[in-house]
């Protein structure tokens, strides 16, 4: 097949910036995808009734912990040799010698969608606030800050895929002369496609823990898949446990957990939204009635947020 249906090879190279700081260009979409995504949080919860702050709150502990997480784990599952570089750094900060540069950690998309998991958990213990609620507004929100993540790994080629002749292929990988998947490209696909969706579903009602259910339900199969794209260590890919990759098994457990959600949304109580102790009132309908006018002569039912 010609080349000349693949995309060409490209590279984003970081900035240096007054001739010593160096801004990544992946650092800086990975940025802007969680400014991005927590705003759109922040408008969907405004929407529903939930405060701006409670979700500005609830984004800053997940987002933090999931960060923290998704490195350590990175290093855990991929790169365990690195663990003792760190420790040397460290040390070496604290001797009399010349400090050691701290490495690079990199970042497990998964682990950070368990560490977010476990934060979330504990802000709701803490909070007393449900987590249905929040959840179904980050879950919403995570396609928009999605798409600017991964096309950070797409810029900087972080995921390659085995050798291939399909049409989406990046041509010359890293200078190797051959077309690979590129497993972040298909993602920003992804992404692309589920921010329309995810905007047209909302134009209608949904229960709180609708998108909570709906997005790991639509990822997880699409990521279990391209996991079986990805390129063997020795090539700068992921390693395997028992012919597996570690995305493999998250995936099978985000789909699980999606599946979970699901039947707790269809089958379990609406969930109401208290802080404090305190529940809050749901948004004033602006919704008129058929007629053009208010509905007559029928209770007003309570509304859940």
């Amino acid at each position: 097949m010609s080349t000349l249906l693949y995309i060409p090879w490209f590279e984003l190279k970081p900035w240096v910036i007054a001739g010593w700081l160096k801004l990544q260009p992946f650092g800086l979409l990975v940025a802007i995808g969680i400014l991005f995504g927590s705003r759109v949080a922040e408008w969907r919860a405004e929407r529903r009734g939930v405060p701006r702050w409670v979700v500005a709150d609830f984004l800053l502990v997940v987002v933090i912990t999931g960060l923290v997480v998704c490195a350590l784990l990175n290093v855990a599952l991929y790169e365990p040799e690195k663990f003792a570089l760190m420790g040397r750094a460290i040390a070496s900060w604290f001797g009399p010698g010349e400090a050691e540069s701290f490495p690079y950690p990199g970042l497990s998309s998964f682990g950070g969608f368990l560490g977010g998991t476990a934060a979330a958990i504990w802000y709701r213990q803490r909070k007393k606030i449900s987590l249905l609620v929040m959840g179904d507004i980050f879950c919403f929100a995570f396609p928009f800050a999605w798409l600017f993540g991964r096309t950070g790994c797409f810029s900087v080629h972080d995921h390659p895929g085995l050798v291939t002749d399909f049409f989406l292929a990046v041509d010359n990988y890293n200078g190797e002369g051959v077309p690979r998947h590129d497993l972040g490209l298909y993602e920003v696909i992804w992404s692309a496609l589920m921010i329309p969706l995810v905007l047209y579903l909302d134009r209608k009602p949904r229960p709180w823990g609708f998108f909570m259910a709906l997005v790991p339900i639509l990822y997880a199969p699409v990521r279990f898949s391209l996991d079986f794209l990805r390129e063997v260590p020795e090539h700068g890919g992921d390693v395997r446990y028992f012919g597996l990759t570690p995305g493999h098994y998250y995936a099978v457990a985000m789909l699980l957990a999606g599946i979970a959600v699901a039947v707790r949304v269809a089958r379990g109580p609406a969930p109401t939204l208290k802080i404090d102790g305190t529940e809050l009132e749901p948004p004033p309908s602006k919704t008129p009635s058929a007629a053009g006018k208010p509905a007559q002569g029928k209770r007003q039912k309570r509304g859940r947020v």
